[in-house]
Formats: C-alpha cells, structure tokens, sequence
C-alpha cells in the first residue's frame, strides 16, 4: 500500500470513527494493519495522534510555551478508565500532542510487542478517544454558531 493510499484510509478511520461507525472504522484499520510494517504502523498513529492534538489546540488553543498537554480518564475510579489500552491512548496523545517522540516509540514498541489482543485493543482505544475529542470539538462549534473551519 502506497503512503497516499494509507493516508486516505486513516482520514477513513476517523471520520467513521467519529460518526460513530466503529464496525466500519475497525474494517478500514484492519485493512491498513494488513498492509503495514511495523513502522508504517507507528505512522498510522502519529496521525492519529496528530488529529488528536488538532483537536485540542481547536478546543483550548495553544499551551503556552513552557505548558504541556495533559489528558486524565474523566473517571478515574472507573475500571475502563484505567484498562491498559486507555492508558496507552491517552499517554501516546499526550504524548505526541507534547512533541515527545521518545516517549510516543517507546509507548508503540511496547504496545506492538504486547499481545496481538492488547496491540489491537490500544489502536482501538486510541482511535476511540482522539473520535471523542472530536465529536466533543464538533458539539462545541455546533454550539457556538460557529462554521467549521476548512483544511489548508
């Protein structure tokens, strides 16, 4: 699979994804699984993780320069909250969204080395929660009154 190609099926991902059509986003991601290397994967998350940041700086603007990103499990008490591959989606966000390279490949290695089971389950959640992010963004604008914003 060529990279234009894989690019288009992750922007697939999404967008089913947020509109709430996880079958069909976890086929498309499937199919980019099939045809990825490792690498290419890791990839797939930094984009991912790259809408994820998007979407952040779209709801609470720019960290000043000596912040950081932070995301915690709104329920922390919650069992789902702390599962394993929530954890590792909200760290690769933050991660990423903080521009710490080191911490998001050693968070992938750990991730694609775990079992095939959690290896899906973290690419699922992190899917999951950058969708969240931006349905929460979308409900912000809707109620706002504001357009969308257009791609450059």
């Amino acid at each position: 699979m060529d990279t234009p190609r894989r690019n288009q099926l992750v922007m697939d991902v999404l967008h089913h994804a947020v509109n709430r059509n996880y079958d069909r986003a976890m086929q498309v991601m499937g199919e980019i699984a099939a045809a990825s290397t490792g690498r290419q994967m890791y990839g797939v998350c930094c984009a991912i993780a790259e809408a994820g940041r998007q979407t952040l700086i779209r709801l609470y603007g720019h960290p000043s320069p000596e912040g950081l990103w932070a995301l915690t499990a709104s329920d922390p008490d919650n069992d789902c909250a702390q599962h394993p591959a929530h954890l590792f989606s909200l760290r690769f966000i933050t991660s990423f969204a903080n521009h710490d390279m080191l911490t998001c490949q050693a968070l992938y290695l750990a991730a694609a080395n775990a079992s095939s089971e959690d290896y899906s389950h973290s690419l699922t959640a992190l899917i999951g929660d950058v969708s969240h992010l931006a349905r929460v963004a979308l409900e912000e604008l809707a109620d706002s009154g504001k357009p969308a914003p257009h791609p450059h």
